[in-house]
């Protein structure tokens, strides 16, 4: 299992939800906190972009549960999975998880023993303790980034940041899958005075997509490049009004030339003018258009308009929720050199869309993250135009002990392609992680988990079922 779209939570700039320290958007896209298993307990997990980001958003439910900690004024235990303060941060992860079906095929079933070794590093300007972003992203969402970025209030002069990981990986059932992933993110904010911000990001990724029938295979672990690149703006008025907008590129390509119908380069825009009701609500709305157009013509170019509106509520220092819903129109160039395919869609559809992100701190140790969305996607299969996609995902993170955490990660996925041919095609995916977490000390993390995965589909021979348990050692520096 691998890292499939992990460019990733994430990038562009013009998405507001609630700051929940402050009570207010920042215009850009910056995330306070690290993934659960990155920067909390030491373990890093490769997998779907289902599963990335509900890892990733782990660790929001956990940096929250942190921060209440240290507003609470609890004990030195209390503080033990945090990073400590520092310019320099360093780590060194290893983990052996076994599982029962490698490559998610229910018909050829193949245990597998993977072990995986990661090295990795962030640097900061200003110091920190916590991440100042984290990335994710997405190979089949138009622009590279499935959900929109958590903001956050940077109220530095300049905010500068830099983090890499590699992750080498070796599987016992075929010597000729062991491999090397990694990614390399940067952040650079500037504000030269209190009402104007400027920032820029960026994150390069080299992995595969998930083993399964139709994306990654034993011929075809269909490894690829790709970098997500933005830039961006926030501009605070004295009446209550600000502006906000940004640039976005995307760029993918496949190593393989029977994978090459999926390259492309993504360009667009954003803009966003938000009003702020009430110390703890503000109102938004937003345009966005995003161009996909693909390198060797074999999947049809293609135009997005985003029209939406949306609010930022933040119900309490620690529970804040952004929602936003409206139109998304797609237009479809013809296929060049006169396929056949161009005859097999409409060269326009409409479709409503909508996204929703929360965090509720249940309890002094209990938090709770909520991430649902809706909307249309680029394909993934020679066979289909696109995919609609419905996502639902819930992250709970429990301090049990000082030393003792768990987090269970749960994601929902619902993808209907517009096959070429006319036939249906649904598929549903169930992913379910429990993990326990020890912190030995401030430096030495173990980790415990499982996880459950399984696809249901109308086409024969994509279901499966997968069960998968790892144990992890991190050592940060």
């Amino acid at each position: 299992m691998t890292k499939k779209y992990q460019i990733g939570l994430l990038m562009l700039l013009a998405a507001a939800q609630a700051n929940a320290a402050e009570g207010e958007g920042s215009g850009v896209v910056v995330s306070e906190s690290a993934s659960a298993a990155e920067a909390e307990s030491g373990v890093y997990y490769d997998s779907a972009a289902e599963t990335e980001a509900a890892d990733a958003e782990a660790g929001d439910a956990a940096q929250a549960q942190t921060a209440a900690d240290d507003e609470g004024g609890g004990d030195e235990g209390s503080h033990v999975f945090g990073y400590r303060n520092g310019y320099v941060h360093a780590a060194l992860t290893a983990r052996g998880e076994w599982t029962d079906n490698l490559f998610n095929n229910d018909s050829n079933k193949q245990d597998n023993f993977l072990t995986t070794i990661s090295p990795s590093f962030w640097l900061t300007l200003p110091r920190r303790s916590k991440r100042p972003m984290q990335l994710v992203s997405d190979n089949t969402a138009v622009g590279g980034l499935q959900y929109s970025p958590a903001d956050t209030d940077e109220y530095n002069k300049v905010q500068a940041y830099l983090s890499g990981t590699i992750d080498f990986m070796t599987y016992s059932a075929d010597s000729d899958l062991t491999h090397a992933e990694g990614d390399l993110d940067a952040m650079l904010q500037y504000k030269p005075f209190d009402k104007l911000t400027f920032q820029a990001l960026d994150k390069y990724t080299h992995s595969q997509d998930i083993f399964n029938v139709a994306e990654a295979t034993s011929d075809n672990n269909r490894v690829y490049d790709s970098n997500v690149f933005g830039l961006g703006a926030a501009w605070y008025s004295k009446d209550k009004f600000s502006i906000k907008g940004g640039y976005r590129n995307f760029f993918l390509e496949y190593d393989e030339a029977v994978n090459d119908f999926m390259n492309r380069t993504d360009n667009g825009f954003d803009i966003a003018l938000y009003y702020e009701h009430s110390p703890k609500t503000n109102f938004f709305l937003e345009y966005q258009y995003l161009m996909a157009e693909y390198d060797e013509k074999k999947m049809p170019d293609n135009d997005n308009n985003f029209l939406g509106a949306g609010v930022n509520w933040q119900a309490t220092v620690k529970t804040n929720l952004m929602a936003k819903a409206g139109y998304q129109g797609v237009d479809y160039d013809e296929i060049e050199g006169g396929s056949s395919l161009s005859s097999a869609y409409d060269d326009s559809e409409s479709n409503f869309y909508f996204e929703s992100q929360g965090i509720w701190q249940a309890t002094y140790k209990t938090s709770l993250l909520l991430n649902a969305k809706y909307s249309v996607e680029q394909s993934d299969s020679e066979q289909a135009l696109n995919k609609t996609v419905l996502a639902f995902r819930l992250a709970l993170d429990h301090r049990f002990t000082d030393r003792l955490r768990g987090d269970v990660n749960f994601v929902y996925e619902n993808s209907d392609y517009a096959q070429f041919s006319g036939d249906e095609r649904s598929d549903d995916r169930w992913y379910l992680k429990p993990e326990l977490l020890y912190a030995v000390n401030k430096w030495l993390f173990l980790s415990a988990y499982c996880s459950f995965d399984s696809k249901d589909s109308n086409y024969d021979g994509l279901d499966y079922e997968t069960s998968t348990f790892g144990l992890g050692v991190r050592g940060s520096f």
